[in-house]
């Protein structure tokens, strides 16, 4: 089975494991305690916490652990009254806005459109965008938004939730940007942690309020075992950052093989600079769900949309944003893979797609048209 929907979370690297195992046994003390093994699990936390500060260029005292990227977007979006957000936007981001954010447009690669952020700022008192869309890898120009912002007076939460671990970030070159958020499980690390960088002297209003934990910004006994493996993926993530030429290789290859086959194939943002492990690819004529159901029987796994919409049959938000119709939307599937993902893999995942998008349209004609899922309606 090849699995290429690593965008919804990626397998957990065997060194990032093999370090959280002794947390929940010999060492699983708690690190909030006073007795000499638990400030052994403390020293331990605060290690996990330098490495997690790297993949941002941060200090180490300006990061907190949460359960996820969902709980340190929306502990930084509650800072603000009026925020300024992306119409391409996680629904973490989204839907914790409603009723008081506006959506700035993007334009048809999926970029936002700069103009229309300058121009709505000053609306807010804060603002906040996707650094890697999670649907289309589509790289927002971050310095920019940032250097409007402070321009207008206006604070900046950035998502990096998909980009951290894949590319350069370093969070003291962006005026304005006082909150970041990031996730374990999107960088080989475990799921239910996550992480919110606090740019030094930035207000933050905790969500959770109990025992004081993390500096009062966020209560609770921590998850050590999590917090140990997102240490050790963030390190590993910083290492391997040459694996960026690898994933553009598989990409041109996959991409290559579909076309010498005669596959009709667009690229959604592909005018966009993107990250390199993810393809959001539309076959006109092929309804995405129908095409996914066929792949994972033949050995590939990938996403018709994202895993937090999964459950909806609406077109992807992110695609209708970006100009394209409900039905190319609907035609439209995410891949991505990741560090391990081979040569030949790559090789193996384009036959299977080629394979299925032929038996697909093999069955489909002018007469009956494509095919399609019924969806029954849940009243």
């Amino acid at each position: 089975m090849l699995y290429w929907d690593n965008n919804a979370t990626t397998p957990v690297a065997p060194e990032v494991l093999q370090a959280m195992q002794p947390y929940w046994t010999h060492s699983f003390y708690n690190p909030s305690a006073s007795y000499t093994p638990a400030r052994e699990v403390r020293r331990a936390v605060e290690t996990a916490r330098e490495q997690v500060a790297v993949l941002l260029g941060a200090d180490p005292s300006e990061i907190f652990f949460t359960s996820g990227g969902t709980e340190s977007i929306n502990t930084a979006l509650t800072q603000w009254q009026s925020v300024l957000v992306t119409a391409t936007d996680h629904p973490a981001t989204l839907r914790c806005v409603e009723g008081r954010g506006e959506l700035c447009p993007v334009l048809s690669s999926g970029l936002l459109d700069v103009d229309a952020w300058r121009e709505l700022l000053p609306r807010h008192s804060g603002a906040s965008f996707t650094l890697a869309n999670h649907e289309t890898g589509v790289i927002q120009p971050a310095v920019e938004l940032c250097e409007a912002a402070e321009q207008a007076g206006v604070r900046v939460h950035m998502d990096a939730v998909q980009a951290a671990g894949k590319m350069h970030i370093a969070v003291h070159d962006m005026p304005a940007l006082d909150y970041v958020s990031l996730s374990a499980h999107k960088l080989h690390g475990p799921k239910g942690v996550g992480a919110l960088y606090v740019r030094r002297g930035a207000p933050l209003h905790a969500l959770l309020r109990g025992g004081g934990q993390e500096n009062a910004y966020r209560s609770g006994t921590l998850n050590v075992p999590g917090i140990i493996g997102f240490g050790v993926a963030a390190q590993l993530a910083v290492q391997q950052f040459d694996l960026t030429s690898r994933s553009l290789r598989h990409r041109d290859h996959f991409l290559r093989a579909l076309r010498q086959a005669g596959i009709d194939v667009r690229e959604n943002g592909s005018e966009a600079s993107r990250l390199p492990h993810v393809l959001n690819l539309r076959i006109p004529g092929c309804s995405a769900e129908a095409l996914s159901l066929l792949l994972e029987p033949a050995g590939l796994i990938c996403a018709a949309g994202s895993a937090c919409t999964s459950a909806s049959p609406a077109p992807s938000h992110v695609l209708l944003a970006m100009g394209l119709s409900p039905d190319q939307a609907r035609e439209s599937l995410r891949l991505s893979w990741n560090r391990f993902t081979t040569d030949e893999e790559c090789a193996a995942a384009a036959d299977a797609f080629i394979a299925c998008v032929r038996r697909l349209q093999a069955v489909q004609s002018t007469r009956t048209g494509k095919v399609v899922l019924y969806v029954p309606r849940q009243d």
